[in-house]
């Protein structure tokens, strides 16, 4: 199912003005919010959240204000009215068109009217957080509006996916838990909007309810996935991400080797065969001394609902079967497909400062290798994400894919509310 973003509305009204562009800043320290997969879903909304002026123009603007208001008291309808199925539940937190052109009539006045704060919001956080990397060369009222259309999609992605089960990008291993118009489902949907209710009144923000529904319909179907071993770089990658600043790049043809999970169809196997291939491939080059540090790159994908992370047993087969430092090991949990193992590992590495002027390569079975080698790859990447994440990408033998990171793999994906 494709979307189409509501942006020309926002654009219509968001005039465009010369500002200096800046994109991702190392030195910047986002802000947590205590829900880490809404951080990392819509970081905008954790950024306002923590800037008073901006809060408090969004939370008394009266176009915003009728949207909250009518939200909210759609939430406490929904605890005690007959409504029972997914369609009549959720179908209000969505975001139609009409929904979307009146929040950016009353997003383009708060901007005319307090453009210092809102600059300040865009120049301090969103640009150099990162997470919108690929908007960093519009000017501050277009990146904003691009922003929240971002919001837009994601949040309709959430509804859509679990609380109405659509089938969307990759139902094999994203869908909902449960059949969604199945008698237990419609009763923990009917019982999610009573305990919802308890605090609707405490969602005085436009963009909260639907928020609240999103979150509270990923956590009945566990879909925690981006916020398992966070923050990383203070656990399972604290000591390869403190080895970067100590490390001679010089001495090594490469920055990093990336290795892709290959998922188990046995929920009794942490790493299926595949990955075992592909993980003494990268040892023999480790110890060859080719990098450095070894990515290792894979969620909670496989099986449906499996208990095993391929990048956590990567790390702990590397580890135990050919006594890699773990210093030397960089885990990414999150990745579900080839085209996020590149778009993770580049986010990790520049993340952690390992310099993006040096290739990397990617370390695989022959299978995949010719998969990522084929011009079929690249569409897809350009599909599904919007751009390539790598450049200069080249084969040098049947299990090594040479390419360079990209900064655009920092930019969040509303299209993937398991690994954003």
């Amino acid at each position: 199912m494709k979307y189409v973003l509501p942006l020309a509305f926002f654009l219509l009204f968001f005039s465009l003005h010369a500002q200096t562009p800046t994109g991702y800043q190392r030195s910047y320290r986002p802000f947590r919010s205590g829900d880490v997969v809404a951080d990392k879903q819509f970081y905008l909304l954790t950024a306002i959240e923590q800037l008073a002026d901006v809060k408090q123009f969004i939370e008394k603007d009266t176009a915003l204000l009728s949207i909250q208001r009518e939200r909210a008291t759609l939430i406490k309808t929904h605890a005690g009215d007959t409504c029972r199925s997914p369609v009549s539940l959720v179908t209000g937190f969505r975001w139609a068109a009409a929904d979307s052109a009146r929040l950016q009539v009353a997003m383009g006045r708060l901007y005319d009217q307090n453009r210092p704060a809102f600059d300040k919001l865009v120049n301090g956080h969103l640009r150099p957080s990162g997470y919108y990397q690929r908007f960093v060369d519009l000017p501050n009222r277009a990146l904003l509006a691009r922003a929240w259309g971002q919001y837009v999609v994601g949040i309709n992605y959430i509804i859509d996916q679990y609380g109405l089960g659509k089938k969307l990008r990759y139902p094999r291993i994203d869908s909902a838990n449960y059949p969604v118009n199945g008698r237990t489902y419609r009763t923990v949907l009917k019982d999610m909007f009573a305990v919802l209710a308890e605090r609707a009144d405490s969602l005085r923000l436009f963009y909260q309810p639907s928020l609240a529904v999103a979150r509270q319909l990923m956590d009945v179907n566990d879909r925690d996935e981006p916020a398992r071993h966070e923050p990383m770089e203070q656990r399972d990658n604290r000591a390869a991400a403190n080895s970067v600043g100590r490390t001679v790049w010089k001495n090594y043809r490469y920055a990093a080797m990336m290795v892709p999970g290959s998922g188990p169809e046995l929920t009794t196997t942490p790493l299926s065969p595949l990955n075992k291939m592909r993980l003494d491939l990268v040892a023999a080059r480790y110890r060859a001394g080719w990098a450095p540090l070894v990515v290792v790159s894979g969620g909670y994908c496989y099986p449906f609902r499996g208990p095993y992370a391929e990048a956590v047993e990567m790390k702990r087969y590397l580890m135990q079967r050919w006594q890699l430092p773990e210093a030397a090991i960089i885990i990414d949990p999150h990745a579900r497909h080839t085209t996020t193992n590149f778009r993770n590992a580049n986010r990790l590495l520049i993340r952690y400062g390992v310099p993006t002027d040096k290739p990397c390569v990617m370390v695989s079975t022959k299978s995949q290798t010719d998969y990522v080698d084929n011009a079929a790859f690249d569409a897809r990447n350009q599909r599904e994400l919007g751009y390539l994440p790598y450049r200069d990408k080249h084969r040098i033998s049947p299990h090594d894919v040479v390419f360079y990171p990209t900064p655009e793999s920092l930019h969040m994906d509303p299209y993937d509310p398991l690994d954003p």
